[in-house]
């Protein structure tokens, strides 16, 4: 069996290059930061994330042994100002009939994956806790 290895690209925001912006998330009172002062932080950093993710995320056989290439994949969520990430969507390149159930699969485990994640350290504007969207790009990369 092939062993298959998830690659994280974190998208991390440059500091002190961008004034920050928010908008209303839906459903509630609280601005959501696109770009903070100081961007959430997974515990541990940029390695642990990966390693966190490789390590619950598992990607479904069916797609493994047609060697699919599930094209750019992206988790989109908020990080609260608690550091609790909430409002997980995933999207991908458009699927066609065959790989439907296995990249939808796929994705459901991401989602899973992502909401179980422990609390982020928190993004700042001004030295306060804001929320934060953000952007996991993942690149599935078959060894």
């Amino acid at each position: 069996m092939k062993n298959i290895a998830l690659i994280i690209l974190c998208i991390i925001g440059t500091i002190g290059l961008f004034t920050p912006v928010s908008a209303v998330a839906q459903g509630r009172n609280e601005p959501v930061f696109t770009v903070a002062e100081q961007q959430p932080e997974f515990p541990g950093g940029n390695t642990a994330l990966s390693r966190y993710l490789a390590e619950n995320i598992k990607f479904p056989n069916s797609l493994s042994r047609k060697n699919y290439n599930t094209g750019p994949v992206s988790a989109k969520f908020i990080i609260g100002k608690d550091g609790v990430v909430r409002d997980v969507r995933v999207t991908s390149k458009p699927l066609d009939k065959k790989t439907q159930k296995g990249m939808q699969d796929f994705m459901t485990t991401i989602i899973s994956a992502i909401e179980k994640m422990p609390r982020w350290q928190p993004g700042e504007v001004n030295g306060k806790p804001v929320a934060v969207f953000y952007t996991l790009p993942i690149e599935v990369s078959m060894q």
